[in-house]
């Protein structure tokens, strides 16, 4: 059909038509020019074949889509840390300001509890640190290099009981984004110094069996070298209330029959042991001990 064909029906033909009435002049010659025209035929496809086209299109789409969904899935990032996260050698839980820990492997490897922790959110080294058998496992620390909120910090308590070798509760201010470095307990080797003592609230690590408070340091030394145990020695200057303070002092200087206070283990085969100077001696008046070299504390020690 050429639409300027349609033309040739002139707007003197339609003039002072009725509108909207088919009937009159106009119209007839509009209906008579527009039939006139050759029909092209259709093309006609038989139902089953457009059905067959058409869910072949919806299938392709659909395909297209499924794929589309499937890198969505594999590429959209995390929206934020875990609340829980366990691998062999931690088991971690996470509240608005605590961290549940459950160690279940404390010879694993550190970088395996440093991935546990930064699962968590967490920028955390984990260092291993020889200390007394007894307290091999047990988490210690944490460090925080850096500061605080005025009146926060970190608490650790340990809980009464529990599958792992050990478990508790890190308590930390609300969203701490520092570094901060824990500490695993490993056996230290013979002789070795251990780096912590013992853990908060638990008692320093004595050789078996021996009582000191009250006993004569000639007594204690006796019974020391018996065990082949070497000595360090901290003379005390004590107050009436029971306090006091004190520094390291060579054998020397300190006499059998001052009072020996407190024993602990600092080595498999070394003793500290703390002694309250005799009353003739004025305090800070004894030359201080030359210590051995120290290490760097444990949480800027490489290993």
């Amino acid at each position: 059909m050429n639409i300027a064909d349609l033309a040739r029906v002139g707007d003197e033909e339609l003039a002072g038509e009725p509108v909207g009435q088919a009937s009159g002049a106009g119209a007839r010659a509009l209906m008579r020019s527009i039939m006139s025209e050759e029909r092209v035929p259709e093309e006609r496809v038989p139902v089953r074949r457009a059905r067959r086209r058409a869910l072949r299109r919806t299938f392709v789409l659909g395909a297209v889509a499924a794929g589309l969904a499937a890198v969505l899935a594999v590429t959209l990032p995390i929206a934020g840390p875990a609340t829980e996260y366990a691998n062999a050698a931690v088991t971690l839980k996470t509240g608005d300001d605590f961290i549940d820990v459950a160690i279940t492997d404390p010879e694993a490897d550190s970088a395996a509890f440093a991935e546990a922790f930064k699962a968590v959110g967490l920028d955390a080294q984990v260092r291993k640190i020889p200390v007394a058998s007894q307290y091999a496992g047990m988490l210690f620390g944490p460090a925080t290099p850096g500061s605080f909120p005025p009146g926060t910090g970190v608490i650790v308590t340990k809980a009464g009981t529990c599958a792992s070798v050990w478990c508790g509760t890190v308590s930390m201010p609300t969203g701490y984004k520092g570094r901060i470095v824990f500490g695993i307990g490993r056996p230290a080797a013979p002789g070795e110094r251990y780096a912590v003592i013992a853990p908060p609230g638990v008692p320093e690590p004595v050789p078996d069996g021996l009582e000191v408070r009250g006993k004569s340091v000639g007594e204690i030394r006796a019974e020391l070298a018996r065990r082949g145990l070497k000595i360090e020695y901290v003379v005390m200057w004590m107050k009436a209330d029971g306090t006091g303070r004190g520094y390291g002092v060579d054998a020397q200087y300190v006499k059998d029959d001052w009072t020996a206070d407190r024993v602990m283990l600092i080595a498999s085969d070394t003793v500290q042991l703390n002694v309250k100077a005799g009353p003739e001696v004025p305090r800070d008046s004894l030359p201080r001990s030359r210590p051995a070299p120290m290490p760097s504390p444990w949480w800027i020690e490489n290993e």
